[in-house]
């Protein structure tokens, strides 16, 4: 169970250390910041519950939002529940899939519950038009997109590196 632990905090310190990238490399453009940092962050979630092998490797994805608030990349405090249920729910779904087909669903999974939080958020707020659209567009498509490159990602690193429990 130590074990269990020790790699859960590593991977909890892995991530938040890639979702940092935008502030040591400040000069990524948004978008290709977003693809890029977000299928990396998406990769390490299904790695987390992968090579423990616990549910608490959700956790991981839990706290994710607490950062990108706190960078800025979260504009509204409102939001951080709707992605950390997304994030979790998609970790949760790679671990319990993880032989299946099905697997391939867990981005839609994450994508419905960010996109249809943030309408339940929007709805409770007022925002300006163009910080309604930026917020759409972010927890839309794209989640789609990095949440099946991390799953690939992590698929062939998990070929490489050894399982560690």
């Amino acid at each position: 169970m130590k074990r269990t632990w020790t790699l859960l905090a590593m991977f909890l310190a892995l991530v938040m250390l890639v979702q940092s990238i935008r502030l040591f490399i400040p000069m990524i453009p948004g978008p290709v910041n977003m693809f890029l940092i977000g299928s990396l962050l998406n990769t390490i979630m299904v790695l987390s519950i992968w090579q423990t092998g616990s549910r608490w490797a959700a956790m991981i994805g839990g706290l994710l939002p607490f950062g990108a608030f706190a960078q800025g990349q979260l504009p509204i405090i409102w939001m951080i529940p709707v992605v950390a249920g997304g994030n979790m729910a998609f970790t949760l779904w790679a671990g319990a899939f993880r032989q299946s087909r099905l697997l391939y669903l867990a981005p839609v999974v994450k994508t419905v519950i960010l996109y249809g939080g943030t309408l339940a958020v929007l709805r409770l707020i007022h925002l300006p038009e163009a910080m309604i659209a930026v917020l759409l567009f972010m927890m839309s498509w794209p989640q789609l997109v990095t949440g099946t490159v991390g799953i690939v990602l992590a698929r062939k690193m998990s070929r490489r590196i050894p399982t560690f429990l």
